[in-house]
């Protein structure tokens, strides 16, 4: 692939004043598609990249750390969404799911 396409896929093209909804869910193995109980949803237009998205998830769940979590995230603005079935927090925050 291009590496500029997979540069704007992994980031959603997320900019100030889009929307985004982020799902936050336990892993499960059962459901590995659709993961477990939700433990934090938010929808807004406060992120302005895929960064800030993922540190208000580990701000939001600071127990979660060095855990899997099952990660949705939607830009309702532009259409596009990213499902991470394996995203482990770790100490440090990445750019991309």
């Amino acid at each position: 692939m291009d590496p500029e396409y997979e540069k704007e896929l992994s980031r959603l093209g997320i900019k100030k004043g889009h929307v985004i909804e982020v799902v936050v869910r336990e892993k499960s193995s059962e459901l590995p598609q659709k993961g477990g109980a939700i433990l934090w949803k938010t929808t807004g237009n406060q992120f302005g990249s895929m960064h800030a998205v993922i540190k208000a998830i580990y701000e939001a769940l600071p127990t979660y750390k060095g855990k899997r979590i099952f990660v949705e995230v939607k830009n309702k603005t532009n259409g596009k969404f990213q499902i991470c079935n394996h995203h482990i927090a770790l100490k440090r925050i990445p750019f991309t799911l």
